[in-house]
């Protein structure tokens, strides 16, 4: 009996919604600051992999959720098979992790309006062309 009472509970956890990063932000993002800040904070840079970029193309609708797949637009993967794959999946889980964002009812506006441009890069921070939704996310340092 305390064996079932066991897989229950682990039945339950394993059911439990987690909270992601975008579900659990304090205040809704409001600008296009807000947002890079967003994503920067969704993204978990894999080891190994200096030098590598990704980029994607999407849609948001006005509620922050993305309409459709990403394209991915570019890409530059370094380091060996595993370290690249590694990259890529990092990039996917980011945007897993933000999305659906919670947005402010004037920005869902602007939001459902204008293509996302993102691009994660670990490379060290350079001049990167950051208007509105050209969004370039560098690796911490």
């Amino acid at each position: 009996m305390a064996h079932r009472h066991t897989n229950l509970v682990l039945v339950v956890l394993a059911a439990a919604p987690l909270a992601t990063p975008a579900q659990s932000q304090a205040a809704p993002v409001n600008n296009w600051a807000e947002f890079h800040r967003a994503m920067a904070g969704c993204w978990t840079v894999p080891p190994g992999t200096d030098g590598s970029l990704i980029a994607y193309r999407f849609g948001l609708d006005k509620t922050g959720a993305i309409r459709g797949t990403p394209l991915t637009t570019a890409r530059r993967l370094t380091g060996d098979r595993d370290a690249q794959a590694r990259y890529e999946e990092a990039g996917s889980a980011a945007l897993s992790r933000c999305f659906p964002m919670t947005v402010t009812a004037s920005f869902g506006a602007i939001l459902g309006e204008s293509p996302i441009y993102l691009r994660f890069v670990n490379t060290p921070p350079t001049a990167a062309y950051q208007l509105n939704n050209n969004i370039t996310v560098f690796a911490p340092r």
